[in-house]
């Protein structure tokens, strides 16, 4: 053995330098700690926030998504509701053109039937005329058989003074 350790002053002079070594080391190693114990807390509240970030970002994007199906949803059935106005649009039109084939149809229908009405009355007219003419003829024929009548009846020059008239 060397003489250092064997004398009992060497050996605590050895502990407390030992013991100064590590207490300055545990110091620095505990400031250390300490320094990284700040870093990671500086960290954690960095992650934690970004984390509340995250999460406000995912509520927004269900809110977006559920929006967005909602929207879906009123979009189907505006659709629906175009597709059956345009049927029923459909329909309404066949109807119209129906409607106005009808119109057409009855418009022709009366042209013709004021045609025949003109040509009835143009026949009344001409009946009337030829009615009166007959009449006339008629009224005409009997005066004159009736002034033929009288003269056969009247003696000789007493026919002079007679009127046509009877």
């Amino acid at each position: 053995m060397t003489e250092s350790q064997n004398s009992p002053n060497s050996s605590s002079t050895t502990l407390q330098s030992v013991q100064n070594l590590d207490s300055a080391g545990l110091a620095a190693k505990i400031m250390e700690l300490q320094e990284a114990l700040v870093q990671s807390q500086e960290k954690n509240l960095m992650l934690s926030a970004q984390l509340r970030e995250l999460e406000r970002q995912a509520r927004d994007g269900e809110d977006l998504k559920s929006e967005l199906a909602n929207q879906g949803l009123l979009l189907s059935d505006k659709s629906r509701e175009n597709k059956q106005l345009h049927q029923e649009l459909g329909r309404l039109a066949t109807l119209l053109e129906q409607k106005l084939q009808e119109v057409e149809e009855l418009r022709a229908s009366t042209t013709e039937l004021q045609h025949q009405l003109k040509t009835r009355e143009s026949e009344r007219d001409l009946l009337a005329v030829m009615l009166n003419e007959a009449e006339n003829a008629q009224r005409r024929q009997h005066t004159d058989d009736q002034v033929q009548q009288a003269n056969r009846e009247t003696p000789g020059w007493l026919k002079a003074f007679k009127g046509k008239s009877p």
